[in-house]
């Protein structure tokens, strides 16, 4: 066996490792997908579809960047999205995930995690020169990046972007079932519409009978009538999603279709920004002193669907807050 063969099984062993991790998540997310007829053999088809679509949006993210509070002044992406060398370590001491990570690993020095936050440009009013003179009402789009988090540590880079594609899968899962669940809840909602159309019909044929029907009041032909047309598109309504023994082949199918066509729900774009010392943003030719700010957008397929700016960062456990920090800080601010 020449060098390229052993390469070539090995990516081959690798690949069906992935795929058998990634149906062990979709399995962890909805059980009941394994009473589905060959189960396994059905997804994986879609698994691996999902599965290199991931690969190459987690390979087109940028080298991790260290979020270290001494490295803000000199590092204009930190400057852009965090206000002061404080904001870094109340960004890092918030994340419950990098405390509890390096709570695990006692020996590690860093941890590498997905840091994640919104865009948000909103137009203002500012003092600049325009034409010689000094002008207070300039309109200009100010930057900033709102709720931060930082999620999914993990020891090395490699290890991260792993995860990473693995999370995908997990993800395209519970959307799945988000579907799915919208389509149960339908269910109950017209079998609780057949339980009240079934009572008024009864309620209508006691108003009828014996000889109430020659005191009535109302058009009893014409409401029997009217209660049978809803009777019956409610029966339509409820065959068209299937019968309850239908259900797991229900979850499986949304879960392929989804699968198929990852593209489709999850999208990484790169956007450069031309930004001031105030976060502002500027023309891309200017005489102002910026920096060119590349950052990535990924769209999620979360409940509902949202577009984060996202980077891998590394961390220095030396930059962890006390445990207690978070709280004296909350207090503070209470008093």
């Amino acid at each position: 066996m020449n060098v390229f063969d052993w390469l070539f099984r090995r990516d081959q062993s690798h690949a069906r490792d992935d795929v058998r991790q990634a149906l062990g998540r979709i399995v962890a997310v909805a059980p009941q997908v394994r009473l589905a007829n060959r189960y396994e053999q059905r997804l994986a088809p879609a698994v691996g579809k999902t599965i290199d679509h991931a690969r190459e949006l987690v390979a087109a993210l940028s080298a991790p960047r260290d979020a270290a509070p001494d490295a803000w002044a000199s590092d204009p992406y930190l400057r852009a999205k965090f206000a002061t060398p404080d904001d870094i370590v109340h960004v890092i001491g918030e994340s419950h995930e990098v405390r509890g990570w390096f709570d695990d690993n006692i020996a590690a020095d860093h941890a590498f995690a997905v840091l994640g936050a919104t865009l948000v440009e909103r137009g203002v009013l500012v003092a600049a020169l325009e034409g010689g003179a000094l002008r207070t009402d300039v309109a200009r789009t100010a930057v900033s990046f709102d709720d931060k988090r930082m999620r999914f540590c993990s020891e090395t880079d490699e290890a991260l972007r792993h995860e990473l594609v693995q999370r995908i899968v997990e993800q395209f899962a519970l959307e799945a079932m988000s579907r799915v669940g919208a389509k149960e809840a339908r269910r109950d909602a017209l079998q609780e519409y057949r339980a009240l159309l079934t009572a008024r019909m009864q309620m209508l044929g006691r108003r009828g009978a014996g000889m109430s029907s020659l005191i009535a009041s109302t058009d009893l032909a014409g409401d029997a009538t009217r209660l049978q047309r809803d009777f019956e598109e409610n029966e339509a309504a409820l065959a068209s999603l299937g019968s309850l023994a239908d259900a797991i082949e229900m979850q499986i199918q949304t879960i392929i279709e989804l699968l198929d066509e990852p593209s489709a729900l999850i999208s990484l774009t790169e956007r450069t920004l031309c930004l001031n010392q105030m976060n502002l943003l500027m023309e891309a030719r200017c005489d102002e002193p910026h920096a060119d700010i590349a950052i990535q957008l990924a769209r999620l397929p979360t409940q509902p669907p949202q577009t984060r700016a996202v980077e891998i960062v590394r961390i220095a456990r030396r930059d962890v807050p006390p445990a207690g920090a978070a709280f004296a800080e909350a207090a503070r601010m209470i008093i």
